[in-house]
Parts: structure tokens; sequence; C-alpha cells
């Protein structure tokens, strides 16, 4: 089966934009542009992922998917996370947690995966699906008991766009690719950067990470807390639709690279971290060369596309079929 350009292009972006944005996360207090750019690229980058994701689930009742899922995620999430706890005490003398509850850093993902296609199993046939998916997620910010433990908030909040792209079909996509989309994507893309810009504080980007309860982020009396939720599903489903009406269908020069961006996302936290501790961090923040970011971050994923360090992953994280749950072959 041909692999689909569109697809790929929109995981290669995207991936580059995680590396981006975790990078960003430690300026965003010292240059207004950088926190309007991390907080303009968050209000879409996971959300599009994760629709991906849901639309590659499209086998979720055939028997025997949903077991081989939770197979194959499972152990490379136990894996990284004992992996990742160790790495980040041994060399960076971190207290070590060795919980499988509370996922490491990024690794929330891999988790959320595994309860994204169990909670499939069960909304994908129910006629109002995504309405109580969202009211789900609204109410459940209430809920100081759903929080980072076995990432149940982040699971809960990014649900819908997972089902969305379960419902959504090739052609719903690629319909996209018309004129009137594509200049509807260029409009919101610049009104939405300068809305970001020019007026939203950029402490509000807590309420598109969903990963803590309105008690935690809301700045309002608790009754109108939920409209905070509210407002960010409209800006993220709105910047999802901006986003992949700008993607290219047909094959550029990364496209390959959408093709393993799994493990790219999987080991991307290794280099970042030890970003996090060197002297060039430093250098970017005082010399104020912010471009060296986007170069940075361009030759992180150019290191982690490369065929032995994928290789490698895909060993550990892939069964041998002949194409996975995430649309790799």
């Amino acid at each position: 089966m041909n692999r689909i350009p569109y697809f790929d292009n929109a995981r290669a972006i995207l991936i580059y934009l995680v590396i981006v944005g975790h990078i960003l996360s430690k300026y965003i207090d010292d240059s207004h542009l950088l926190g309007s750019i991390y907080m303009f690229i968050y209000t879409f980058h996971m959300p599009a992922f994760i629709l991906i994701s849901g639309f590659f689930a499209k086998k979720i009742y055939e028997s025997g998917y949903l077991t081989k899922v939770i197979k194959k995620l499972l152990f490379p999430y136990i894996l990284l996370q004992i992996f990742y706890s160790v790495y980040y005490y041994y060399i960076f003398d971190d207290s070590i947690e060795l919980s499988l509850f509370i996922p490491r850093w990024a690794l929330w993902f891999l988790l959320s995966l595994i309860l994204w296609n169990i909670l499939l199993y069960f909304f994908g046939k129910i006629k109002y699906g995504l309405p109580l998916a969202l009211v789900i997620s609204i109410l459940i910010g209430y809920d100081d008991s759903i929080n980072e433990v076995l990432s149940l908030s982040r699971t809960f909040f990014f649900f819908p766009f997972f089902l969305v792209g379960y419902y959504l079909k090739t052609e719903h996509l690629l319909k996209l690719k018309s004129r009137t989309h594509v200049l509807n994507g260029v409009l919101l893309a610049m009104i939405g950067f300068i809305t970001i810009y020019y007026f939203v504080p950029i402490e509000q980007h807590v309420w598109l990470l969903g990963k803590r309860p309105y008690d935690e982020i809301s700045t309002v009396p608790m009754q109108w807390a939920w409209l905070g939720r509210f407002v960010a599903y409209i800006v993220m489903f709105t910047a999802t639709y901006m986003f992949l009406t700008l993607v290219s269908n047909k094959r550029r020069f990364y496209t390959s690279i959408g093709s393993v961006t799994i493990s790219i996302y999987l080991l991307h936290m290794v280099v970042i971290r030890i970003f996090y501790d060197s002297p060039i961090k430093e250098y970017i923040l005082e010399s104020k060369q912010y471009w060296l970011i986007f170069v940075f971050a361009a030759s992180i994923l150019f290191i982690l596309s490369r065929k032995p360090v994928y290789t490698v992953v895909n060993q550990i994280c892939t069964l041998p079929t002949k194409k996975n749950i995430l649309g790799h072959k």
C-alpha cells in the first residue's frame, strides 16, 4: 500500500514543532515574541498529531486489534519510563522516580495513546460520541483527582481530537487542499498569531496543555472555569483545521521523516534534556540569537531521523507487521 504524502508531511512538520516547542519552553519568559510563537504552536501541534493518530485507528473493531495496540505500546512505555528515570538520575542528578503511573515528560503520549484506543472502542459507535467526549473532558477539569497520574487529565482532554481523527476519511482531509480552504488557513494563521502576540498573556498557555485541574489555572470563579476549556477547544480545533489546510499533499524533501516520527518523539527527550543544561542554552539567551533555536531543532530532527537511529527504536517499539497502528510501514 502506497503511503499518502499528505500524512507524512503533516507528521514531519509536527514532530519538528514538538522539538521547537520543548526548546522554546525555556525562553518564553525572556522574549514576548518567542512566547507568542510557543503558544501559537501549542494551539495545534499536539491536537493535529493526535487527530492523525486517531485517523489510523480505524481497525479498532477488528478482532485482536485493541490487544495488539496495548501489547505494542505498553512494553516501550515501561522500558522508556525506566530508561529516562535512570538517565535523568545518573546524568543530571534528578530525583529518581520509577513509578509507572506518572509518565516521564513526553512519555505521557504513549500511555495516553493506549487509553485513547480503549476509549475509542466504546465511543466509536456512539451516535453523539464527540459531544459526550467534550462534555466529559470539560467536567473532568473540576476533579482534582484526575491529574498526571496515568496521564488521565491529558487523555480525556485530547481524546476529542483522537475521536475526530477516527471519524475523518482520507477524502475529507484531501479536500482541505482546495483554494478556499488554503486561503482560510493562511488568514487564520495570520489572525491567530497576531491575536496571541497582542492580546493573549503567555500564562494562558496552560489551558492548551490539559494536564491541570481548573482550580490550579483558572482566575475566574469556579462556576465559570469550564468556559476556559471550552474556549481552548474552539481555538485548538480551529488552529488544527488551519494547520491541516496548509500541509502539502505532494512529496517534499522532508516527507520521509513522517514515517519515523514516533521514534523521533521518543528519543528527542534525550537531546533536549542535555540542551537544557548546556552552554548553548545560555548563549542563545545572552546573545539573543534566537534563530539558533530553530536551527538546533532542525539538527535534532535530522540526526534522529537517520536510519541507524530509528531502526534501533523501531525494533523495540514495533511488532514485525506490515503496518503498525501509527500508520508506519
